[in-house]
This record gives C-alpha cells, sequence and structure tokens, in this order.
C-alpha cells in the first residue's frame, strides 16, 4: 500500500510504519505505550467531528532507558501540508523539555529514522508540493539528508 491510494483502500491493510515501530521497540526493549487514534483497531465513526489536534495526537510515547519521546509515525516520506501547519501547535501541546515530539520513519530493513520537528520542517521547506486525487497537497522528503 503507498500514500497514494485512497484513505478506503489504506485502511484494509495493516500500517506498515506502526507495525515496524512496535517490532523496532520490543527488538531494543523499549517500553512504548500507543496514545493517539488506531484508526484500525479503534475507529471512531465521528473522527472527522473532532478538533484537529485531537485527530493528531501523536502515535506513542517510547521510554529508552535515557530519554522519553512521543513519537509521530510515518510510514512513507509524504508529509501532508496540514501537519506540517500544525506542527508548531503539536509542539507547544505535546512536547516536552523531558519528552520531546519526534517522529519516526519507519521502513523495512532497518532501524526507524528519529527527526526532531524542525529537522521535518527543513527538509519540507526543502521539498515541493504534489497533490493526491482528493485534493490533499503534500511533500516527499528527501530523507537520505537525515539519514
Amino acid at each position: 500500500m503507498k500514500g497514494s491510494n485512497t484513505y478506503s483502500e489504506r485502511q484494509t491493510v495493516a500500517n506498515k510504519g506502526e507495525v515496524l515501530f512496535e517490532q523496532y521497540c520490543k527488538e531494543n526493549h523499549y517500553e512504548y505505550k500507543r496514545v493517539g487514534f488506531d484508526e484500525k483497531n479503534s475507529f471512531i465513526s465521528t473522527f472527522y467531528d473532532l478538533s484537529t489536534l485531537l485527530r493528531n495526537l501523536p502515535d506513542y510515547v517510547l521510554v529508552r532507558p535515557d530519554s522519553t519521546y512521543v513519537v509521530n509515525v510515518k510510514g512513507t516520506a509524504n508529509i501532508k501540508k496540514k501537519e506540517i501547519d500544525l506542527l508548531p501547535l503539536m509542539m507547544e501541546w505535546f512536547s516536552s523539555r523531558a519528552a520531546p515530539l519526534i517522529y519516526a520513519f519507519c521502513f523495512e530493513n532497518s532501524d526507524p529514522l528519529f527527526l526532531y520537528p524542525d529537522q521535518l520542517i527543513s527538509l519540507y521547506r526543502r521539498s515541493t508540493d504534489k497533490q493526491w486525487s482528493d485534493g490533499v497537497i503534500y511533500r516527499t522528503l528527501n530523507l537520505m539528508e537525515f539519514a
């Protein structure tokens, strides 16, 4: 499944990024807890009636021996414009000095690539707009700059 598939099509398969993230945490004996909405296992019929920030809750809290993070997991290098636009508010509401907000880009055969929001914004600014068939604007990030 790809980011170019429709929302309905994407709901028919597991969220690969989240599966890989959880596998990474288990393999490394890291504590993790699901925080945000899980459209596959905890569907809410009126999801789009909720506030934008509530719909965009981070996915997990990750606890490593030396650090704690609030994590948004991505299984693709595509980032929607509306998520980038929300990022300053997300940082204010969901990030702290002791548990910063980070993004985990999770792909097969590699450990997650963890990026802080400022790194994500920087990559986004160096990318160009694209548009899915439903009109949603997004950009494909060049993650190799941080890999």
